[in-house]
Parts: C-alpha cells; sequence; structure tokens
C-alpha cells in the first residue's frame, strides 16, 4: 500500500508557500484504512500562567505502536487559537505520533509555527483585476488560500466554515465571492 498516493487521494497532502506538508486530518483517514486500532492522549505538563501545553501521544494498530510528543503555546501558534493551546498541543502529538505510524516524512501542517501559516500574501496590484475562471470551485484550494491568510488555523476548519457559507443553489462565481467576503471579514484587524 503506498501511503503517500493514499493521502494525496484523500486530499490530505497540500501545497503552501512552495513546500508540501500532511493534514492531520488526511493522517488520521489514512491510518484508519491501515489498521489503525486506537490513540491515547495525555497532558504531560500544562504551564497556565504561559499557557505552554506538552501532550504526549501513542498510536496503536496493525503497524504497531508509537508515541511522540507535541508542544503549544501561544507563541508558537495562529493567534486564533492563543486561547487552544492544549487542543493544539494534543493535535500535534497526534500527527507526529500518526506520521510515525504510517511511515511519512512529511511535516504535518498543524506541526507549523502560527507564524508560518498565517503569513499574508501580497495584496494584487490595484490596476489589475484578478481573473476569475469560471471553472468548478476547488473546496480545497480555496480552504488552503484561507489558511494562508490568516482566517484559520487548519485547513479543516477552514472546509468546515465552508459548509455554512455555502449553499447548493450558488454558482461557481457565487461561491468565490462569498468566500472572499468570509475571509476577509475574519482577517480584519
Amino acid at each position: 500500500m503506498d501511503i503517500e498516493k493514499l493521502l494525496r487521494r484523500a486530499g490530505g497532502i497540500i501545497k503552501l508557500q512552495g513546500r508540501e506538508y500532511v493534514t492531520y486530518r488526511g493522517l488520521l483517514f489514512v491510518a484508519h484504512q491501515s489498521g489503525l486500532e486506537s490513540v491515547d492522549v495525555k497532558l504531560i505538563n500544562w504551564d497556565a500562567e504561559s499557557k505552554m501545553a506538552i501532550v504526549a501521544a501513542t498510536v496503536k494498530g496493525e503497524r504497531g505502536s508509537f508515541s511522540d510528543i507535541g508542544d503549544a503555546s501561544p507563541q508558537n501558534v495562529n493567534r486564533m487559537i492563543a486561547s487552544a493551546t492544549i487542543r493544539m498541543a494534543s493535535t500535534r502529538a497526534q500527527a507526529r505520533a500518526l506520521r510515525s505510524y504510517l511511515g511519512v516524512g512529511f511535516t504535518s501542517l498543524e506541526e507549523l509555527p502560527g507564524d508560518q501559516k498565517s503569513k499574508p500574501q501580497p495584496e494584487p496590484k490595484p490596476h489589475r483585476k484578478p481573473q476569475i475562471k469560471d471553472e468548478q470551485f476547488n473546496y480545497a484550494a480555496a480552504a488552503e488560500w484561507a489558511l494562508t491568510q490568516g482566517a484559520f488555523t487548519s485547513v479543516e476548519e477552514a472546509l468546515d466554515a465552508q459548509r455554512e457559507v455555502f449553499d447548493s443553489s450558488m454558482t461557481n462565481a457565487e461561491m468565490r465571492r462569498a468566500w472572499r467576503t468570509e475571509v476577509e471579514a475574519l482577517t480584519k484587524p
């Protein structure tokens, strides 16, 4: 079984700023397909003053048992989840353990420091109107773009938000406009 092919087919590998990253969602999906039996998570350390969390995760299944740790603090997460450092440390630990379980060498998107995920992209020059092709709306690309704008902390969160923004009667152009408006509203200072 080619894990990388499974991850790509499941949309579990994305490109961000010219590099490829695996997503926690993709790892979990492929791990279930690869005999994952359990995921055990334990809070190792929590400093309420600094909001620094360290979590250990162990995954078990047909491929064996693999453990790793994840950390999170307001200094290494996106500002939108600075109050959820325990959850982010848990996600990071699970992603690292799942990567070991599957033998995946890609860094997971969730492991990136917050400032890397939310670097603003250059604005289009005022004299150039962005070209919007009348093609099928690409939900994953739109979610990745929203992540780079700092509107969300994960592709999964952006995809969930799309379900609330779009309805089945919208055209591709209407979805593009609605998504841009949503992301701009979430990233206004």
